[in-house]
């Protein structure tokens, strides 16, 4: 079986497509990779694709992931049938607008934004609530880390008034850095006792199942219902939730004096990530729409 991600691969050391393409080569999947240019200079093109496809590539998928930012109509199920095309829409909501139209040229769309899998159903699209996920040989506990801070994000200074703000008042007590390699990102994660997240659109961000993969708790703003979060984890028991910046400072404070709720907590969220929410549930779900395509052609 083989499997092609059209991406903008940079030979980056790990992306989210990475971790799914090392799944699949575990699994003994062929494994392609067709970039579309950088994100880092926002530079992109189709040129690979068109290469790609004069080849008459035997691929059995075809798993394009973007942030909103590509299209070309080379992107299409029809120019390559024999294959099972997936479109994963990662910055949804926030890119909606530049993911729907492709949408229609693809077998199923996956967004990890329960509010636009709603979206893409009204408008007819086979589309599927497959939300963020952890990489369990990227983001895991390091023992014996020292703890520098009460709370990190990696949202970065820049990223979010709200955490700057925190990151600013918080007298060193407070952890925000972001544009790091993926083993200086997992430090950074286990130097806090909890990992603080508050998301830009309203969104179930990747912040939050990384660090719970860390062994951390995990502190989140409340999202509103139809975000589906309260699906995923339960608020007090594997996840905190927070209503405003007084209510998070107070939060920050009383899990930094309370280790034994804290650990209670952050235990909770570590098991149901490595349960439910890594890169092998993510790739047993791509499997499994594959083959009941497959069984249906």
């Amino acid at each position: 079986m083989k499997i092609t991600f059209i991406y903008a691969f940079e030979n980056e050391e790990w992306s989210t497509p990475l971790s799914l393409a090392y799944e699949f080569e575990e699994r003994g999947w062929d494994v392609g990779i067709v970039s579309i240019g950088s994100n880092r200079n926002q530079s992109y093109f189709d040129t690979n694709i068109k290469e790609w496809l004069e080849q008459k590539d035997d691929s059995d998928i075809v798993l394009f992931m973007d942030w909103g930012r590509f299209d070309s109509p080379l992107l299409d199920k029809e120019k390559l049938s024999s294959a099972f095309w997936i479109q994963e829409s990662g910055d949804d909501p926030q890119n909606f607008k530049n993911n729907f139209p492709k949408s229609k040229r693809f077998n199923i769309t996956l967004s990890s934004d329960a509010d636009s899998v709603e979206e893409y159903k009204k408008k007819g699209i086979d589309a599927y609530w497959w939300t963020h996920f952890a990489d369990t040989k990227v983001q895991f506990p390091i023992k014996d880390t020292e703890l520098r801070y009460n709370a990190v994000t990696t949202r970065g200074v820049g990223g979010s008034q709200f955490l700057d703000t925190l990151t600013v008042h918080g007298n060193g007590s407070i952890g925000n850095q972001n544009n790091m390699e993926s083993e200086e990102h997992t430090q950074f994660l286990n130097s806090g006792l909890m990992v603080l997240q508050h998301s830009r659109w309203g969104e179930i961000t990747r912040r939050i199942f990384e660090g719970m993969a860390c062994g951390k708790l995990v502190l989140t703003d409340r999202l509103k219902e139809s975000k589906k979060l309260d699906e995923l984890f339960q608020d007090g028991e594997d996840i905190v939730y927070y209503d405003d910046m007084v209510d998070c400072i107070n939060k920050i404070n009383e899990f930094s004096d309370n280790e034994k709720e804290r650990n209670r907590i952050s235990q909770n969220g570590y098991k149901k990530v490595l349960e439910n929410h890594t890169q092998k549930q993510r790739v047993d779900f791509i499997v499994e729409k594959f083959n009941k395509w497959k069984d249906s052609q």
